[in-house]
């Protein structure tokens, strides 16, 4: 069933380089990755732009993005500038529609049915060269799996599934609708079935920001459902020869970006707030005391929190010092442990978890931690 969209009164507010959001704290740039490393002197770069701030760090989002925040409000054009510089905004027009999330470990460990970054990258230069493309909103999203069901099951608008017989099964909005093609005719489709959402929403007049809010179909005949693999996200730690490590609150601080530095001189940015660096399983120690977390048992691998105070007007509590006053007595457990500074209890996992709604204290938390 289609999503109501009567109530989208607006286009979405994701931010960009080129249309920064305004918050409590200043103003949020989000940088979209499109799925691809990360130079690490480009995030250097970034942390120059922020380093006059109390506590300079560089988010990393639920999509795999980079974020900016508490900047001049408005962005001054140095500072965009300065962003655009570090390389991580090859199309400036299009940068809000690089919205790609990717298995982060394919290719590398030998899972999944095929090595689908060649896919990645083919997806995000196919994008960027259609000027079409540059109107899809902000929050469609592109997932590409590469059958291990890591980003299978995220809400995607269009979705690339590498199958085991080397074919590819694409998908759009969801898996009831779904084609398998030869793997040089993935990308193509993809992209088409991103202008075919653009051409239906216009001759509808829709203001939708997903295939799924259209409430019409959209790509070829022939469509079948498609079941999807269920898999984990990267866990934390060695790979082979490669490594995962967590970002506690996803905050990416000078001392982790030196560290990074000295293990590789690339990262890719997961969807869940961690980082895979090729190579770097001998760097594991020197990662871990630059303060990430480099083994499912850290506690820092299953404990997030909102924005919070002083970022978010609408919190009652600075979630991040909660957090960090936390982390030293967690318990151990299984689920995932959320702090929320306000009921809309923003940046919460899906499924099952320990929901810390401020305002609480430390031993409220303790006795709900024992509870998992």
């Amino acid at each position: 069933m289609a999503t109501d969209v009567s109530t989208r009164e607006r286009a979405d507010l994701c931010p960009g380089v080129a249309r920064p959001f305004g918050a409590a704290d200043g103003a949020i740039v989000r940088i979209r990755t499109g799925a691809r490393p990360v130079p690490v002197a480009a995030l250097v770069q970034l942390l120059d732009v922020v380093a006059s701030q109390p506590d300079p760090s560089l988010q990393l989002t639920s999509r795999g993005a980079l974020q900016l925040r508490g900047l001049p409000d408005p962005v001054p054009a140095d500072v965009r500038a300065a962003i655009v510089a570090t390389g991580l905004v090859p199309s400036q027009p299009h940068e809000l529609a690089r919205n790609i999330v990717a298995s982060p470990l394919s290719g590398l460990d030998g899972q999944g049915a095929t090595d689908v970054r060649s896919l990645v990258r083919e997806l995000d230069e196919g994008l960027c060269a259609n000027p079409d493309l540059a109107a899809l909103p902000g929050r469609f999203l592109f997932a590409v799996d590469d059958g291990r069901g890591d980003v299978a099951g995220f809400g995607f608008d269009v979705g690339l599934l590498a199958m085991p017989s080397g074919s590819v099964t694409l998908m759009a909005g969801g898996s009831d609708r779904g084609w398998v093609v030869e793997a040089g005719a993935a990308v193509p489709l993809a992209l088409e079935l991103a202008r075919s959402f653009l051409a239906a929403r216009e001759r509808l007049g829709s203001t939708a920001w997903h295939v799924r809010e259209l409430g019409v179909p959209i790509g070829p005949g022939g469509a079948s459902p498609v079941t999807l693999p269920r898999g984990a996200p990267a866990a934390l730690g060695q790979h082979g020869r490669h490594a995962v490590v967590g970002v506690p609150l996803g905050l990416l601080t000078a001392a982790h970006v030196a560290a990074l530095g000295e293990a590789a001189t690339h990262v890719v940015a997961t969807p869940w707030r961690s980082l895979v660096i090729e190579g770097a399983a001998g760097s594991l120690d020197r990662l871990a005391e630059s303060g990430l977390a480099v083994s499912a048992r850290s506690p820092w691998a299953r404990l997030h929190a909102c924005t919070g105070l002083p970022g978010c007007a609408k919190s009652t509590i600075d979630t991040h010092a909660f957090a960090r006053e936390l982390v030293g007595r967690m318990p151990l457990g299984s689920l995932p442990v959320h702090v929320s500074g306000c009921d809309r209890r923003c940046g919460a996992p899906a499924g099952d978890y320990v929901d810390l709604l401020a305002p609480l204290s430390i031993d409220a938390a303790m006795e709900a931690l024992n509870q998992d």
